[in-house]
């Protein structure tokens, strides 16, 4: 972590940075310093949502994932807040608090440091996963179902990204950068950790600006362990990929999705959007560390 040195009179005092985060989750971060003690104000709600109405529709085709639509779509929006500079100091002073009461590992080393719902900091070079691309075009074909009450799932069979209704609602999502409802997967290169490590971002409390450009990049995390996944098992990733599907309906599809995966990555290639194709879709392999993000700055 970045550190500033006061000298005063022949002796060195470290003094922790100030942060600016791009994403906070200020109730959490409160509710982790009461329980540990940590003397902070009261948080306050200051997360609005909005409801714009949006046009959708028209045939819809992905490999064994088509249909028909024309009716509007309901696209909820979570709207960003700024934090005032008296605020940031607090913030950042609550955190300097945890990590002064040992109560946040940073930039921990290996597993001995990790368990379920454990505080860490760690530092890396953070990016979208591939899940995370697909999950906005799931989202799309969700609403499409909805709008025309379909409710057989053959019918996602051959959709047709090129047709116009659902390349205007899959350009507003990708190429337009609308903030969707839908968690987030990233992944982070770089750390301390021995093994992958991915972040789980809640669709809300981004400050200030709420874009993809502010996930990716270099990156310290604080959060908390959210999974755990050992050597030679893995985890599949429907939590991101099919978020607000219904429970029954993501299992199914994700015993029959991988192939159908590939295909749409070669589409959305197609359509000049970088999606590697080693990159995490329908799970994550272990070992790994999925970590449930506080704040990010």
């Amino acid at each position: 972590m970045d550190e500033l040195l006061v000298v005063s009179a022949g002796w060195n005092t470290p003094c922790m940075a100030l942060r600016t985060p791009s994403f906070l989750d200020l109730e959490t971060l409160l509710s982790q310093a009461e329980y540990h003690d940590i003397n902070v104000p009261v948080a306050q709600d200051i997360v609005e949502t909005t409801v714009s109405k949006r046009s959708g529709g028209g045939k819809a085709g992905i490999g064994a994932l088509a249909l028909n639509g024309s009716a509007g779509s309901d696209f909820q929006f979570q709207s960003t807040y700024s934090l005032a500079p008296r605020e940031k100091a607090t913030v950042s002073k609550v955190i300097d608090g945890l990590i002064r009461d040992k109560a946040v590992t940073v930039n921990p080393a290996g597993d001995s440091a990790l368990f379920k719902d454990a505080l860490v900091e760690i530092e890396g070079t953070a990016r979208i996963t591939a899940a995370s691309v697909m999950s906005k075009l799931f989202f799309v074909f969700r609403q499409l179902m909805r709008d025309r009450d379909i409710d057989d799932l053959s019918e996602l069979a051959n959709l047709d990204v090129h047709d116009t209704d659902v390349a205007q609602a899959i350009q507003r999502v990708y190429l337009h950068n609308e903030l969707l409802p839908l968690p987030m997967l990233l992944e982070v290169t770089g750390s301390s950790l021995p093994h992958k490590v991915y972040v789980h971002v809640r669709p809300d409390f981004f400050i200030n600006e709420a874009s993809a450009d502010r996930l990716e990049g270099d990156l310290r995390i604080l959060g908390s362990v959210y999974r755990l996944i050992p050597d030679g098992e893995f985890r599949v990733t429907d939590e991101w990929l099919l978020h607000g599907w219904e429970f029954m309906m993501r299992r199914i599809m994700m015993a029959q999705i991988q192939d159908d995966l590939r295909e749409v990555t070669q589409q959305l290639t197609r359509l000049g959007l970088d999606v590697p194709e080693d990159d995490v879709q329908a799970y994550i392999s272990g070992p790994a560390v999925v970590i449930d993000a506080i704040a990010l700055y």
